[in-house]
């Protein structure tokens, strides 16, 4: 996190990150939707969605791994991400 910056600036930065993360993903830029989900976690790591998408899209790649730390971490954040249960299953 950069000092300097406002509370409502760093999560504005998380939501435009993410923002290009999905439509990388659209785009079936997968590698690209990564990194801006990544980005947008280090923003704000927080953000229980980024870390649920960013596995959504690791599960495209075959990264199983990766995407079953990331919907851990989904839940861990928000435990009503019920969506986010659902696909530990996909990483099996």
């Amino acid at each position: 996190m950069k000092f300097g910056y406002s509370t409502n600036r760093i999560c504005q930065k998380a939501l435009d990150y993410y923002s290009k993360g999905n439509c990388k993903k659209l785009l079936n830029d997968y590698n690209g939707a990564i990194s801006d989900f990544t980005k947008a976690i280090q923003y704000n790591p927080n953000f229980a969605e980024a870390y649920y998408r960013r596995a959504n899209t690791r599960i495209l790649l075959n990264d199983n791994e990766g995407a079953l730390s990331d919907y851990d971490k989904a839940i861990e954040l928000n435990p009503e991400l019920a969506k986010a249960l659902n696909n530990t299953g996909l990483t099996n």
